[in-house]
């Protein structure tokens, strides 16, 4: 497994790389070259992992090196494309945000409208569809909360790792989501104060079993999110970590999706319906969220469900997030993979 690409934002930012003799090391990367971590600030730990963890300790230090790291990674840096880019974070708990952009809410309604018979967006049917849905999202920010699922860091991938798939599954979707990666701990915390625990920003691709998200045996009980979420490798994360410093709103942020290199999604942050802030708030007042989790924030509307079209074995997707780069991944035959020897990396 390689880098699939040399984009990298405009300043340094975060990676976590694997050496050609096997160690997973923190990096800063730029222009397509990576420099070792601990040899830009010397002490740091080694994996970003493990930085993450100690973001209070090293969180400044580090983004202070970085502002001005470019010419240095250009001198004494590496070619990126000679090393495996791997997931930013692993081993934290995942939470991801349902329902959390108004343009997925609404093309989702009026899906389940036209499949009804009950008219589409450009009539008047559609056209009540819309102020309703407009009223109810003003009452739901009024008296309502983030609705947010409880995931298992076992989904966690690297942002260019191939994603197997059983021929069973026929309804993998894809979610383009940005993730806020926690740095320190916080609990009760107000919107006020939750950005202050993030540590930093990827791309995430929150895939989900969209046949499996209501079961038919007990339809009254919600979301199965084990069974349509839970799998390994089903939340591809990277490939940077981009420190909060250097995202300064991160709800006025583009975000986009292709498959095959057709766009399926594009929206913007500004689209959510609670805030970034307001996300990881809702989170901190039902548990404590710990360095190293990963909050991701919902997806905008164009799941492959809308287009009736789901992952199948030599797909390729590209999920990407403005300042936060690319990930890219392409989905092979279970059976192929386990031929080919391929494990999870």
């Amino acid at each position: 497994m390689t880098c699939a690409s040399d984009e990298t934002p405009e300043s340094p930012v975060l990676a976590s790389v694997v050496l050609s003799d096997g160690i997973t090391t923190a990096a800063a990367v730029h222009a397509g070259r990576f420099l070792r971590l601990d040899r830009l600030v010397e002490g740091t730990p080694a994996t970003l992992t493990d930085l993450v963890r100690r973001w209070e300790e090293f969180g400044d230090t580090v983004e202070r090196a970085l502002l001005g790291a470019a010419p240095r990674i250009a001198e004494d840096g590496a070619v990126l494309r000679e090393v495996a880019v791997t997931a930013p974070v692993v081993g934290g708990q995942t939470y991801c945000a349902i329902g959390n952009y108004r343009g997925q809410l609404a093309q989702a309604a009026a899906d389940v409208a036209a499949g009804a018979g009950e008219g589409s967006a450009g009539d008047a049917d559609g056209r009540r569809l819309r102020a309703d849905l407009e009223r109810g999202w003003r009452e739901r920010r009024a008296t309502g909360a983030p609705y947010v699922a409880l995931t298992g860091s076992v989904r966690i991938a690297g942002p260019f790792d191939p994603l197997e798939l059983s021929a069973d599954l026929t309804t993998l979707d894809w979610e383009v989501e940005l993730a806020a990666v926690i740095g320190s701990c916080g609990a009760g915390l107000s919107p006020h104060a939750a950005l202050d625990v993030v540590a930093g920003y990827c791309v995430a691709n929150d895939l989900t079993l969209r046949g499996a998200v209501f079961r038919t045996d007990v339809p009254a009980l919600g979301g199965d999110w084990l069974t349509s979420k839970g799998r390994p490798g089903w939340l591809p994360l990277g490939p940077w970590l981009v420190p909060a410093s250097s995202v300064p709103d991160p709800d006025a942020l583009g975000l986009a999706l292709r498959l095959n290199g057709q766009q399926m999604q594009a929206d913007r942050t500004s689209d959510m319906l609670f805030s970034v802030a307001e996300v990881i708030a809702h989170v901190s007042q039902h548990t404590e969220l710990r360095p190293g989790d990963v909050v991701c924030t919902g997806s905008p509307a164009g799941f492959g469900a809308h287009y009736g079209r789901y992952l199948r074995a030599g797909d390729v997707v590209e999920a990407g997030v403005e300042r936060l780069g690319t990930q890219r991944f392409t989905v092979v035959s279970e059976s192929a993979a386990v031929g080919a020897g391929h494990g999870h990396s």
